[in-house]
């Protein structure tokens, strides 16, 4: 999406995110991508701020702020390439599939502005429109019979697309390409299995849950339940500090026995959990109920994979078979780093589905 660019053999993808700023450099050898570098630089500090809302107006980290921790990040990481690809976070954009009688793309293109005012909730020149045409499902057996297309419409606000392009720009990078960051995952972890999917990137500010079908991204919601407010939860419940109950939400995940405290700190975890389940399934049992589609499997991703129970919790209540999604899994690497890019994969994920991008 948004993409026009010429091939680069190196490449980088770069992560704005709520908690840290995620870059990953890649490589092409003998048409295989291959890691270069990464870097991780945490905005700890900024979680202190309630209001704390990175790419949005009235942000109280600035845009040259930002540009400084880019440029620190690749300084210290000793990153080479400046070629780079930025992700758009899904709370900054507004996505939905839009059905279309049988007609030609030309006269899609020609329609998408006008449907778009139908389903996108600010004024149209407030927006940068983006679509891609995906395969309708539930296709008629008789192909006589006229089939819809369906149409994935994107928007994402000026301001944003003007905030991240100033940035990037700023820190002395070319800017090859910006995407809204589900395209980012979707290339990383499923790339061509045509199977059913729910896609769950539990991050620190919100929840991205996301449809994935016969290859395509058929749905994408954003749910206001990000790790953050389970931390700050359980600093108001500690009396600690939001950075020390981030410290204590981690420590939660490890076995071993525990004091009062920390069951108590458990069950409030899971409490939020189960409400974060509960949305979830709501998202898949509408999917399947729409297009009488059998969701197969999910796949988790993002740093709050890491949250005490996780995984588990939306095996067991979701009866499906979730994994930790792998971005490494096709990349080459350095055996050494086998083990550091296990634990980071699932917070590198989108950066690194950035830097696959051709």
């Amino acid at each position: 999406m948004f993409l026009f660019s010429k091939k680069s053999k190196d490449s980088l993808g770069i992560d704005i995110g709520a908690s840290a700023v995620k870059v990953v450099e890649l490589t092409k050898e003998g048409g295989r991508h291959r890691l270069k570098n990464y870097a991780v630089y945490p905005l700890t500090k900024y979680l202190e701020k309630e209001d704390y809302q990175v790419g949005q107006p009235g942000s109280k980290i600035s845009d040259s702020e930002m540009v400084e921790i880019i440029k620190k990040g690749i300084k210290e990481a000793k990153i080479n390439s400046r070629n780079v690809f930025l992700s758009i976070p899904v709370y900054s954009s507004f996505s939905t599939l839009i059905d279309f009688p049988n007609m030609p793309e030309k006269e899609i293109s020609a329609a998408i502005p006008f449907e778009a005012r139908k389903y996108i909730p600010v004024p149209i020149s407030e927006v940068v429109l983006d679509w891609s045409v995906v395969n309708p499902l539930n296709k008629p057996t008789d192909p006589s019979k006229r089939s819809d297309h369906q149409v994935l419409l994107i928007a994402v606000p000026k301001e944003v697309i003007s905030s991240y392009t100033k940035i990037v720009r700023s820190a002395g990078l070319v800017l090859k390409g910006i995407e809204e960051e589900t395209f980012s995952l979707a290339r990383a972890l499923i790339a061509n299995d045509k199977s059913t999917f729910v896609l769950i990137d539990a991050g620190a500010r919100s929840i991205n849950v996301s449809i994935i079908d016969d290859g395509y991204i058929r749905a994408v919601h954003n749910l206001e339940l990000g790790g953050a407010k389970i931390t700050r939860a359980i600093a108001q419940q500690s009396g600690f500090s939001l950075e020390k109950a981030e410290k204590l939400k981690k420590e939660l995940s490890t076995g071993g026995s525990a004091n009062h405290q920390e069951l108590k700190l458990k069950g409030s975890v899971q409490s939020a959990l189960g409400h974060i389940v509960l949305e979830i399934k709501k998202i898949i049992d509408n999917y399947q109920g729409k297009y009488t589609r059998k969701v197969e499997k999910a796949i988790l991703i993002g740093g709050g994979v890491q949250l005490f129970g996780f995984v588990d919790y939306v095996s067991t209540k979701l009866t499906l078979d979730a994994t930790v999604g792998d971005p490494f899994a096709r990349l080459g690497y350095p055996t050494k780093l086998e083990r550091v890019l296990k634990e980071l994969g699932p917070s590198l994920a989108v950066a690194v589905g950035l830097a696959m991008r051709e």
